[in-house]
């Protein structure tokens, strides 16, 4: 039997974030950072002097800070080195369990501090990005909100209106986390690991983008036409026309 691929960067960084538990948020902002570090060394002199999984590593734990979802050194490096050292699983060769005592974990501590403080200058010391997974469960309660000139709107199972108590009784859930909610969630997330979607766009477009391509797919929208009356309801009027059709481009390309 042949050994499996090099685990890619991004799958890498994908599957840490699930196994640190960690919100979309987060992993939608781990990408945000690299970008922005990669197009800081291509507008310097100094290449990178970071490997793509250290990088990953400190997008995540810097990313998770900001988020006020920070894991330990510990946390983060034990799950990390299992699994770069899968035995025949490339680009790493397999290797004894790491743990808080291994010889090798002191210089792996100190190796990603380094990168964070790296990671951190190139950054510019900026933590706080916008990103479009902040506003997609408000978009996306709009998109699916009945007109009120609708004539088969439905007062009485108006979801969101109800408390928290009926909610728990009846067994519904909220809205980003139906099956919809999540192929939103799902595109949000598709966009942050693309450079010339989320690194070029402002949030809110990339967010309405996400949330029209959603809900298109889920055969919602029809009667919206060019969808710019759309726009300018879901976004609140907070969202340039021209950028979210751009943006839509882009994902349907994604999407292919």
């Amino acid at each position: 039997m042949s050994n499996p691929p090099p685990l890619p960067p991004s799958t890498f960084t994908d599957t840490l974030a699930s196994l640190l538990r960690l919100p979309d948020e987060t992993l939608a902002i781990a990408y945000i950072y690299l970008h922005k570090h990669a197009r800081f060394h291509r507008s310097s002199s100094s290449p990178c002097p970071l490997d793509p999984y250290t990088l990953s590593l400190s997008t995540l734990s810097l990313a998770a800070k900001a988020t006020e979802a920070p894991r330990p050194p510990s946390a983060i490096l034990l799950p990390a080195h299992r699994l770069l050292h899968q035995p025949g699983h490339p680009p790493n060769p397999a290797a004894p369990p790491l743990t808080t005592a291994s010889a090798t974990y002191p210089p792996l501590r100190r190796t990603l501090l380094a990168s964070e403080q790296h990671l951190l200058r190139s950054l510019a010391f900026t933590l706080r990005v916008p990103c479009p997974l902040t506003f997609l469960p408000r978009y996306f309660a709009r998109a699916l909100e009945p007109r009120a000139t609708d004539p088969g709107r439905d007062t009485e199972h108006d979801y969101a209106r109800w408390t928290r108590e009926a909610k728990d009784e009846w067994g519904v859930v909220e809205l980003m986390d139906t099956r919809l909610g999540r192929r939103v969630r799902e595109w949000g997330l598709r966009a942050c690991r693309s450079e010339q979607v989320v690194a070029w766009w402002p949030s809110r477009a990339v967010a309405a983008g996400c949330v029209w391509v959603a809900v298109r797919e889920a055969g919602f929208g029809a009667e919206e036409g060019d969808g710019e009356e759309w726009v300018e309801r879901v976004g609140g009027g907070k969202v340039d026309v021209g950028e979210w059709r751009e943006v839509v481009g882009l994902l349907e390309r994604l999407g292919r």
